[in-house]
């Protein structure tokens, strides 16, 4: 298997960026650039009801309804990277009081990276 350079890497990091910036911010503007057309999100509550499922626009609508948050913080880690295709751990605590962990599924399409897919967990 190839690894990723690291010109992808950096890339990838940008990409999900855009993503914290866009929460922080509570503009969704800001991060629609990072997903894909076609991206999804999904979770799951403790007792196995569904949290979110469908469309990455209700994650737009949540951010631009619930607006800005500069008090919480984020850390993201690269998990698996290919020169196609990357898994990315996100890690957000007190955002308007709550915390996520988030899993991004991100492509390289040929205009660049973008998350198709976004599942989390509340904690």
């Amino acid at each position: 298997m190839n690894r990723t350079s690291i010109k992808d890497y950096s890339e990838i990091i940008a990409t999900v960026q855009k993503y914290i910036d866009g929460c922080n911010e509570g503009k969704s503007e800001i991060m629609k650039p990072a997903f894909d057309a076609g991206a999804v999100m999904y979770s799951v509550n403790a007792d196995g009801t569904v949290a979110a499922q469908g469309s990455i626009e209700n994650l737009y609508a949540i951010v631009d309804q619930v607006g800005p948050d500069h008090n919480g913080s984020a850390r993201m880690d690269v998990i698996e990277s290919t020169p196609t295709t990357a898994i990315v751990r996100v890690v957000i605590e007190n955002w308007h009081g709550l915390s996520f962990i988030d899993h991004h599924s991100l492509v390289k399409f040929a205009d660049g990276w973008k998350i198709v897919a976004k599942v989390y967990h509340s904690i």
